[in-house]
């Protein structure tokens, strides 16, 4: 049996890539979160009952010449 001492390093990259996964996870699901809510708020403004002058939303149109 060895000696207790410090840990292997497999295990501490181990635990590090597992902590960087989870942490991109995370990330991915917050990002998530912000487009769906930023979808929604369009789809609001889309459907909303003021006239087109008194919109925020704007078209713009990338095809112009």
């Amino acid at each position: 049996m060895p000696p207790p001492g410090p840990p292997r390093d497999d295990v501490n990259e181990a635990d590090a890539v597992e902590h960087l996964w989870s942490a991109a996870h995370e990330f991915l699901q917050a990002m998530r979160a912000l487009v769906d809510a930023a979808d929604e708020f369009v789809e609001q403004q889309r459907h909303s009952t003021r006239t087109p002058a008194e919109t925020r939303l704007r078209r713009i149109d990338i095809d112009v010449n």
